[in-house]
């Protein structure tokens, strides 16, 4: 009775998975290839989505239409290829001289995109626009705001620019200051020669209005007494 037991105890041990196979094999299986094809359509919508993105990127690095650039800027809006169609765009309009489209592009870009890498590109961009409309205390202040950043790869464009503001504003000492601090920091680069050119040019105006002072004449005997 006991070898009866033992081997009906080892026959279901066997049939069992195998029953468990035939009752839900199928179900395993089809749940299977489900994952797999689950799997399979995302890295596919990734991959096209990447494509889009590449393609995108293409046609705004050639794009010369705002109409285009606007829409991928919105189409994209909130990524990174969002952001480099709004820059796109407001080089477009600066290159059309549509400067002050260009500068609501260059705030539109840094009110939506304020921890982007290219921001700085922006603000230069923007004090740029500025300057370019004559609006030149509102350029030099937004150029010293970026000097104060130490350590800004725009901020040698940036103090060039606030100088340049000075020195068309008539603030000649501030002007001449601001490119002495530039004169070592520009050594052997292609700004080293405009810098240079710059203080020549005012120290020649500071010595012409130094001898254009008309000397005082010396007072005549009678009112010396």
């Amino acid at each position: 009775m006991a070898e009866i037991n033992k081997s009906a105890v080892e026959l279901l041990t066997q049939l069992e998975p195998e029953l468990f196979w035939q009752l839900h094999g199928r179900k395993i299986v089809w749940g299977f290839v489900a994952v797999l094809a689950a799997i399979v359509v995302v890295v596919q919508v990734q991959r096209q989505a990447a494509d889009r993105e590449t393609e995108s990127a293409e046609r705004i690095a050639q794009a010369v239409e705002p109409g285009l650039l606007q829409q991928l800027a919105r189409e994209y809006k909130g990524k990174n290829i969002g952001a480099q169609a709004l820059l796109r765009l407001a080089d477009v309009q600066t290159q059309a001289g549509r400067i002050t489209e260009a500068l609501g592009v260059y705030q539109e870009f840094l009110t939506s995109y304020p921890q982007h890498p290219l921001v700085e590109s922006a603000q230069l961009g923007q004090a740029a626009s500025m300057e370019s409309l004559g609006k030149l205390e509102d350029a030099k202040s937004h150029y010293l705001q970026m000097c104060a950043r130490s350590g800004s790869y725009t901020s040698i464009a940036a103090k060039l620019g606030a100088a340049r503001c000075a020195e068309t504003l008539g603030q000649t000492k501030e002007a001449r200051q601001l490119y002495e601090e530039l004169a070592p920091v520009v050594t052997g680069t292609q700004w080293a020669l405009p810098v240079a050119l710059r203080l020549d040019v005012l120290a020649r105006s500071k010595e012409t209005a130094v001898t254009s002072v008309p000397p005082v004449a010396p007072l005549a005997p009678e009112a010396a007494k």
